[in-house]
């Protein structure tokens, strides 16, 4: 069969990726790393193509068009709930032209209700919540569930899924690179391109309220299957990568086992991803560092202890402090990810949070604003306590909008402090200093002017948006 991976149009950047869905914010677009790694399952049985109408600034006519040429045998396609009122009557125009061509789609909105979404939505046929199976294989060959990680459509019934999920230790087929090599993605703390996004495990074992991570089944990538992979991205030519897991390091014993084999194998990779400053002490970033580790980034979330524990954070800022300066010790660079307008946020606590931020003197923050994640924890205690609606499922996690407030400040009141944490910490004198005295090649240079258009865009959105 002749598969087609979609990212469908959009109006906006849209990040849709691994059951996350938002704006880009610094005009970044990084691999969507759920067509990626289906590329590498699909390929082991059948033709497999690629069309990311996002990256390539695809009208929707000309995508529908993109398509028509290439005359697949299904699509399988992503969706979000920052882009959903945009997806679905695409995919209904694409439907309407492609006849009986079966649509499988993934994405965050379907995390919840999956089963409900295929009963209203006529266009598609299924639902994939687990982008790492190779359960579509079983699917395409015709083969009846029930399947663990699929719900699909069979004549005029719902199949649901069993909710049966691999743990553990698992193995991937090296994705189909040369695919996306045609596309230029970027990533904001990534040195030069084209870079590889490589996935060491999937989901997360930690609990944080807020997130849909920690409600996806933690399975891990042997060290020998990873790898595969990078050596064959070091094949390709590629320098760069960005580790896409969601917590990188979470084994201790395995990281140090990776590393080592990074600078065994003289890969010569830059390198950047996601962890967690308290599994991330001076030992380990020191064999990151020396594997090509440049760039680390922590979920910092708030300037409260009382908060931190409250969410499941499980962190207190004294470890947070502590780690950026291990960081800055050993020449990595930090980012700050941080989320306001959590429902116990008042304006005092998001002011402490943006003074935070310039006491860990990290080199970028990235200030985001709270959204209602479908199938969290914190999504049900918020609707238990009326800040939303259950109907409310359109959002974007960037803060380009905001759709809830908290206890005590309106959703307005939220955006305006989140605009402000951009200008506190990113026009600050001596920041901008900072930054421009560390400019030392043209590809430093690149990635700082791609940044700081980013903030600029932030910044004026934020002084000229009406409140």
């Amino acid at each position: 069969m002749n598969i087609l991976l979609l990212n469908p149009p959009g109006k906006k950047l849209y990040v849709r990726d691994y059951y996350c869905s938002k704006t880009s914010k610094a005009n970044y677009i990084y691999h969507p790393i759920d067509l990626l790694l289906l590329s590498g399952i699909l390929a082991s049985r059948h033709n497999v193509d690629l069309i990311d109408a996002i990256v390539e600034r695809l009208s929707p006519d000309d995508c529908l068009n993109r398509i028509d040429i290439k005359r697949p045998d299904a699509i399988i396609a992503l969706t979000g709930a920052v882009s959903i009122k945009e997806d679905i009557p695409f995919f209904e125009k694409l439907k309407k032209r492609s006849g009986n061509i079966p649509i499988y789609v993934s994405g965050d909105i379907l995390m919840e209700d999956g089963a409900e979404f295929l009963k209203k939505v006529d266009c598609v046929e299924g639902i994939i919540l687990d982008f790492t199976s190779n359960e579509i294989l079983k699917l395409l060959d015709g083969i009846q569930g029930p399947f663990g990680t699929i719900i699909y459509k069979n004549g005029n019934s719902i199949v649901g899924n069993t909710g049966k999920f691999l743990r553990g230790e698992f193995n991937l087929p090296i994705p189909k690179y040369e695919l996306f090599l045609r596309n230029k993605y970027t990533y904001p703390f990534i040195n030069s391109s084209p870079f590889a996004t490589v996935l060491t495990d999937y989901g997360c074992p930690y609990r944080c309220s807020f997130c849909i991570m920690g409600t996806l089944p933690y399975k891990y990538r042997s060290v020998e299957n990873i790898m595969e992979e990078l050596e064959y991205v070091h094949s390709l030519g590629m320098k760069e990568i960005y580790f896409g897991d969601q917590t990188f390091g979470i084994a201790r014993k395995r990281t140090i086992e990776i590393c080592q084999k990074m600078i065994e194998k003289r890969f010569g990779f830059g390198w950047v991803c996601f962890s967690r400053v308290d599994i991330t002490d001076e030992d380990i970033l020191k064999i990151m560092r020396e594997a090509g580790c440049h760039t680390l980034i922590y979920g910092v979330e708030t300037g409260s202890d009382e908060l931190l524990k409250q969410y499941g954070k499980d962190i207190s800022k004294e470890m947070l402090k502590k780690t950026f300066t291990l960081c800055k010790k050993n020449g990595i660079n930090t980012v700050g990810t941080f989320l306001l307008g959590l429902p116990e946020d008042n304006r005092e606590s998001i002011l402490k949070t943006i003074e935070f931020s310039k006491e860990l003197d990290c080199d970028y923050a990235s200030f985001n604003v709270y959204v209602p994640r479908m199938n969290t924890r914190l999504r049900e205690e918020v609707l238990k306590m009326g800040l939303i609606s259950a109907d409310v499922k359109v959002m974007d996690q960037s803060g380009s909008y905001s759709i809830i407030g908290t206890k005590y400040l309106s959703s307005a009141e939220v955006l305006k402090l989140k605009n402000k944490a951009v200008r506190d910490f990113y026009l600050r004198p001596r920041y901008i200093i900072r930054r421009l005295s560390r400019l030392k090649s043209s590809e430093d240079i690149m990635r700082e002017v791609r940044g700081g258009l980013g903030v600029l865009k932030d910044v004026a959105a934020g002084l000229y948006r009406k409140e």
